[in-house]
């Protein structure tokens, strides 16, 4: 898939200067799946390979005339009822580390004021801050962590010279069932 990609661009590997991946949070299987193959290309091609959070690829893609006057919280679907939460001030800098919470406890951990929300568990949690009182609008951004948003975000940072590899964030522990003893 990574060489079609390159190919549908009209790249070669050679003219890369850095990988740029998702270090989660999102589904336990598919981080640890993009954080591997864009480590395995960065050694590879002996390239740098920086990681940024999904929360951040999202906050990138919401236009800043959106987010004048307001906290942007973006939300991210955790799945069993949970989202993903971080709030943004309007220049995309947290306010706060990322956490998993269950939408009726969203206004209580989000900043006071008027809120945009983002992210593909926006308008799961839009109903329950609606319940608590607070004042919120949907963005119209694409709400996904888009590899597009992804790789501006990582092109407006300088490249490290070297460092640690991204590591995954988990905001909850795996959802596995570990097997019974005797089976």
């Amino acid at each position: 898939m990574v060489q079609e990609v390159m190919a549908s661009a009209r790249l070669e590997f050679a003219a890369l200067d850095a990988v740029a991946v998702t270090r989660g949070p999102g589904g336990f299987t598919g981080v640890r799946i993009g954080l591997a193959t864009a480590r395995a290309l960065g050694l590879a091609l002996a390239i740098p390979v920086i990681g940024i959070t999904s929360f951040e690829a999202v906050a990138a893609a919401v236009p800043a005339e959106e987010r004048r006057g307001r906290v942007l919280a973006v939300l991210l679907d955790a799945k069993r009822r949970e989202v993903y939460v971080q709030a943004f001030d309007a220049a995309l800098l947290p306010l706060a580390p990322g956490t998993a919470l269950v939408p009726e406890d969203l206004a209580g951990a989000l900043p006071a004021g008027p809120l945009l929300l983002a992210g593909d568990g926006a308008a799961q949690a839009a109903a329950a801050l609606a319940a608590a009182g607070r004042a919120t609008t949907l963005s119209q951004s694409s709400g996904t962590a888009d590899a597009a948003w992804v790789a501006r975000v990582v092109a407006e940072r300088p490249l490290p010279s070297s460092g640690p590899a991204p590591q995954p964030i988990y905001l909850r522990q795996a959802d596995v069932t570990l097997p019974t003893v005797g089976r």
